[in-house]
């Protein structure tokens, strides 16, 4: 062995038989601890990301015309059963206010990305049930804990007989009520939110505009699915003292009688019904407040048969609004639209 080779064995055992001593191992210094300010920088980034993963991807909308029955029978089929309902959503009417001539909006995407409410509301997180309704959009949002979980097109008080905006609590329910005024008048899904005005949200059917007696109109799907959602009120013995609330339902905004319905602008303005943060801070400043409804009525109510017919219900006010149960006349022979029809 060369003195060089010797050399080199000795370094290197002793390189060995330090890293052996206990206490001269060599540690790489930790780096330095963040600033607070570079760690809330740093957390404001990951929220921001998080929240652009969060986003629902963009909507695209246009419009299609329908030619004739074939025409929107082919676009039925096209869209599917859920694609379908998306449509009558967007438009905020059933499909029997559906006819030759009409110019439906279509869009892409999820159920819930088509909603113009948002996916949470972080003033509503300690509410464990909430229904929103917008006059302005003709929509409602059902939130538990401040997170959406359905939505859908609502019909609120035509001109004549506004719904008030205000704070409401769902009272009681019904599957299937009668109306006092008349016994042709038939209500189905009823949920009672003003016992003295007989204000309801109830089935019956969406023209695609504000046009019921002061009721909140849903489609059939949507009151069959908050029917059995929304609490009730809890009543004493004496039926006169509520001991707790039921559901809050929250109306706000107001209809622009002048203007466009906003879901036929969103071809070109895919955010024309999105709730604005104006209109969410109504939303909450009305519920916060406790703001109560203040009725307008600009036309008579329909007259009772007989005005001393009792409630079903002792101390609980029947709905104001019953539809009529007649078959729809044709549209292309009469030209008469079911929403036409007296007591509507």
């Amino acid at each position: 062995m060369t003195r060089r080779q010797t050399s080199a064995a000795v370094a290197l055992l002793l390189v060995l038989a330090t890293a052996a001593l206990p206490g001269c191992t060599t540690r790489k210094s930790a780096p330095p601890s963040p600033s607070p300010a570079d760690s809330a920088a740093r957390a404001d980034s990951i929220a921001r990301a998080d929240s652009i993963r969060a986003l629902p991807p963009p909507v695209h909308y246009a419009r299609s015309v329908v030619t004739s029955a074939a025409a929107l029978l082919a676009l039925r089929d096209s869209l599917g059963e859920a694609g379908w309902r998306d449509v009558l959503r967007i438009n905020r009417v059933d499909s029997a206010h559906v006819r030759k001539g009409d110019t439906l909006i279509v869009a892409g995407g999820d159920t819930l990305g088509l909603s113009p409410f948002p996916r949470t509301i972080a003033a509503a997180r300690d509410t464990a049930k909430l229904l929103l309704v917008s006059i302005r959009v003709q929509a409602f949002g059902a939130y538990e804990n401040g997170s959406l979980v359905r939505w859908g097109p609502v019909s609120t008080g035509r001109r004549t007989m506004p719904t008030p905006v205000g704070l409401y609590h769902v009272n009681w329910k019904d599957e299937d009520r009668v109306s006092t005024f008349s016994d042709e008048w038939l209500l189905k899904w009823c949920l009672n939110i003003d016992n003295f005005e007989g204000v309801s949200l109830h089935e019956y059917e969406l023209p695609g505009r504000p046009a019921s007696h002061s009721c909140v109109r849903l489609s059939e799907d949507d009151a069959k699915a908050l029917y059995p959602w929304a609490d009730t009120w809890q009543v004493a013995e004496d039926r006169r003292t509520i001991v707790q609330h039921g559901t809050p339902v929250v109306v706000f905004g107001e209809w622009d009688w002048k203007g466009r319905a906003p879901w036929k602008r969103l071809p070109e303005d895919s955010t024309a019904t999105t709730l604005t943060p104006a209109d969410l801070d109504e939303a909450m400043q009305v519920m916060t407040s406790g703001r109560r409804p203040v009725y307008v009525k600009l036309e008579p109510a329909p007259a009772r048969k007989d005005s001393t017919v009792e409630f079903t219900s002792p101390g609980l006010m029947p709905p104001r609004e019953h539809p009529l149960t007649l078959p729809p006349p044709s549209r292309e022979s009469t030209g008469v639209g079911r929403d036409s029809l007296p007591g509507r």
